[in-house]
């Protein structure tokens, strides 16, 4: 049976376990609930990156391999819970459609309300190349490149290499490599196996602290994330930015015509051109810029904005709020 989820409420959470930020994946259940894997995941820039009618293939033949092995066993009986279970999900109309980024915007908000959530509650579902692996799209267990003296290349594993099992996880596709992750701590022992062709090898990679972290910019859950940074535009085309003299991966982008009360009390004004914080030329996107101040600042904060405002160039002083 194939079932499309596209409202979180009535969705039982326990059962339904994954990505919530995705724009769009799929979980293989067996009819007594039991996932046996996952398909999908993305990198920050690209949505739709492992979205291949080849790599679906794959995993959905290698998941049936997995439920006709099974022992069709239900699993451990867990405890329902769902979207419309969080206090925050009071704040929307009681027939509003509970989207998926939702679910871990309330979740956030639950642990915050117990002083158990912290900034490394960001790092969820930690990228292949975390550990130094580039993943086939057409093929989501086949390694296509290993990055020199990263993890993955001090553990053995090279370009070519078919992963079996990440910390006991099945690995048919990328996300099902990226839940393996996902579960894995954030420093300590991570036990992977592959196939080289000839034989299957096993060992142990060291987490260092840290390395989960990634560009989490594309998240659409964390735009309810405080502080809110009330600056928005796009960024600075390469011709834009050669006119000007900035580098060509410069924070440079233009604020648009619609200015929040944040940005009228700065000054801003509609067209002018943000290229860097605290007199400091930042290397990244406006998004990443917007998803930087989250992360890094807290509601209060006075941040002094590095502006172009045709010929002039200016300091801003902007007052982060909710």
């Amino acid at each position: 049976m194939l079932l499309r989820i596209g409202n979180m409420r009535g969705v039982d959470l326990a059962l339904i376990d994954t990505d919530f930020d995705l724009t769009w994946n799929a979980l293989f259940l067996t009819p007594e609930g039991r996932t046996l894997g996952r398909f999908g995941g993305r990198d920050a820039d690209t949505p739709a990156k492992y979205h291949t009618l080849a790599g679906l293939k794959q995993s959905l033949t290698e998941n049936l391999k997995r439920f006709r092995a099974s022992d069709r066993k239900p699993p451990k009986p867990l405890m329902p819970i769902y979207a419309e279970d969080y206090p925050a999900a009071d704040k929307l109309p009681a027939n509003a459609c509970i989207h998926c980024h939702h679910v871990n915007e309330f979740r956030r908000e639950f642990l915050r309300s117990r002083d158990e959530w912290s900034l490394e509650n960001v790092w969820v579902y930690p990228q292949p190349e975390n550990l130094g692996l580039t993943i086939d799209p057409k093929q989501g267990n086949r390694v296509t490149h290993v990055q020199p003296n990263s993890s993955a290349a001090k553990a053995g594993i090279s370009a070519k290499s078919l992963l079996t099992r990440v910390a006991g996880q099945p690995i048919a596709a990328v996300m099902d490599l990226q839940y393996a992750l996902h579960q894995s701590p954030k420093a300590g022992k991570l036990e992977v196996a592959w196939h080289d062709g000839e034989r299957e090898h096993r060992q142990i990679i060291t987490l260092s602290n840290g390395w989960r972290n990634t560009d989490v910019s594309w998240r659409w859950s964390l735009k309810t994330l405080a502080p809110n940074p009330g600056i928005i535009g796009d960024d600075l085309d390469a011709d834009s930015r050669k006119s000007l003299g900035l580098m060509p991966k410069q924070l440079a982008y233009r604020h648009m015509n619609f200015l929040t009360p944040a940005a009228r009390h700065a000054g801003l004004q509609a067209n002018d051109i943000i290229v860097g914080l605290n007199d400091q030329a930042l290397t990244m996107t406006a998004r990443q810029f917007e998803t930087h101040i989250r992360l890094h600042h807290r509601v209060g904060d006075e941040l002094s904005l590095n502006v172009l405002r045709g010929k002039a160039k200016l300091k801003l002083k902007l007052k982060l709020g909710e």
